[in-house]
């Protein structure tokens, strides 16, 4: 029997072994109200830099300080410490658990068992 991490009929990007690429991207929109004051451009730039953060180990108060730059860049007032806390915490799971689904079903592949 295969062992399958993954479906394509699954009901979410993690179970469908999708990129959280999409998900952190509509995160960080959300957080910085990208339709009004934020060009879609940046978006991606950032999202690479915060999936990087993670794989480097950063945690999500790295990735707090790094969204109070970008706060900054966007010219976004300087928003409460909760919600980029919040928005910070929420970046990091996604951007783990894909990390960690990656990762396991590398191990799959490759035949190791936990």
């Amino acid at each position: 029997m295969t062992e399958r991490l993954t479906d394509p009929k699954a009901s979410n990007w993690v179970d469908r072994g999708e990129s959280p690429d999409e998900t952190l991207t509509r995160v960080l929109a959300y957080y910085l109200n990208a339709g009004a004051s934020t060009r879609d451009d940046k978006l991606p730039a950032h999202v690479n830099a915060i999936r990087g953060m993670i794989e480097a180990d950063s945690t999500d108060v790295h990735i707090a300080g790094y969204l109070k730059g970008v706060e900054r860049e966007c010219g976004i007032g300087d928003q409460d410490t909760r919600a980029r806390r919040a928005a910070a915490i929420a970046l990091w799971h996604i951007g783990k658990c894909a990390e960690v689904r990656d990762r396991a079903r590398r191990l799959i592949d490759f035949g190791i068992r936990g």
